[in-house]
């Protein structure tokens, strides 16, 4: 009997980059498997334990991008699914695969930067008995043990999905993970954390957790924007004069009439530009928290007085901040005009 051609390719897929899709769909191509499985880690055994993986939930629905970029590939949650605390290793999943489907020839699929570090895979001699290895390009690979390995021939994708987290760039990011990156606030931590102080980064931290007090309490249903945008807000807040000047881009100099002003504006323009947020009613909220205009969005509304009474705000920064926050989670809109009216002078 002829046995049927398994073709397995896991990672942590955090996130999914044209790289990922370029690989699989030539392994596809080369093995002509009869089932293809997609299979996301759930602990990725070789990965730093400062390591910082995305929720289940948003790695599976990049995953699922993958299955559908290639055609014909499902997703195994055998690893995401197990209730082991142990990392997730390959030979595992081998075993389970292997009990399945008994009249198999497993084909196991990993990237070139993966095969070099092979050999401190746990139980690597048994994924080798066990599978045919299918490998990314051979360049400068010469940690090949005594057993056929097909290499796979195609141009390499020069990225990590560790520096996409960091910068999301449109020439390795299919459209469709960029726009799921973006709208469920992924990897933002990563992104602003290089800007900035630590002083900054803590103080966004309190904002957002503010925002998302004072959204709950008013029954705010997209919450998803609220950790977006607070999280952005003060992105610009330490760039140089010349840097602010320059993502303002064009601006009403009446409007916002010092550079000190300017973060917020130049802070929307940014993200639109380095990390395609292209929601305009968090691009305006991030615009707006400096010197918001009297009529703006509820959200808008959250995020201003949101970081007008995190925590660590004093008298000299605001009169009574306990007393604005308790009317920020019952009226946010007269604690915005009162807060707005008293912090206004200011400028």
């Amino acid at each position: 009997m002829i046995k049927q051609k398994i073709l397995i390719y896991g990672g942590s897929f955090d996130p999914v980059h044209n790289g990922h899709i370029a690989l699989l769909a030539n392994a596809k191509r080369e093995i002509k498997p009869n089932i293809t499985f997609v299979v996301p880690s759930k602990i990725p055994p070789l990965k730093s334990t400062k390591t910082n993986i995305s929720q289940v939930k948003d790695r599976i629905s990049m995953c699922k991008i993958l299955c559908k970029k290639v055609g014909g590939a499902k997703i195994l949650k055998y690893e995401i699914d197990s209730k082991s605390k142990s990392p997730s290793y390959t030979y595992k999943t081998i075993k389970y695969i292997k009990s399945k489907f008994k009249n198999s020839k497993i084909y196991l699929l990993i990237g070139a930067d993966r095969y070099i570090d092979f050999k401190k895979w746990k139980n690597y001699q048994y994924i080798l008995n066990n599978t045919q290895l299918v490998v990314g390009n051979r360049d400068n690979i010469d940690n090949i043990p005594e057993k056929a390995i097909i290499f796979l021939k195609f141009k390499k994708v020069h990225t990590s999905s560790q520096e996409l987290q960091k910068y999301p760039n449109k020439k390795y990011l299919p459209k469709e993970i960029m726009q799921y990156i973006s709208n469920n606030g992924l990897y933002i931590e990563q992104q602003i954390k290089p800007l900035m102080s630590i002083k900054r980064f803590e103080h966004i931290l309190r904002v957002k957790d503010t925002a998302i007090e004072i959204a709950k309490s008013l029954n705010y249903k997209k919450l998803k924007e609220v950790y977006i945008a607070a999280m952005y807000h003060d992105v610009c807040k330490e760039f140089t004069d010349s840097e602010l000047i320059k993502y303002a881009k064009k601006y009403n100099k009446n409007h916002f009439p010092t550079i000190h002003t300017l973060h917020g504006l130049s802070a929307a323009n940014y993200i639109k530009d380095k990390f395609n947020i292209t929601n305009k009613l968090i691009l305006e909220a991030i615009k707006n928290h400096v010197i918001p205009p009297k009529k703006c969005s509820k959200l808008s509304k959250i995020l201003y007085c949101a970081d007008k009474l995190e925590p660590y705000r004093t008298k000299e920064d605001v009169s009574n901040r306990i007393k604005y926050l308790k009317l920020s989670k019952t009226n946010i809109n007269q604690c915005f005009l009162l807060l707005y009216n008293e912090i206004k002078r200011k400028y």
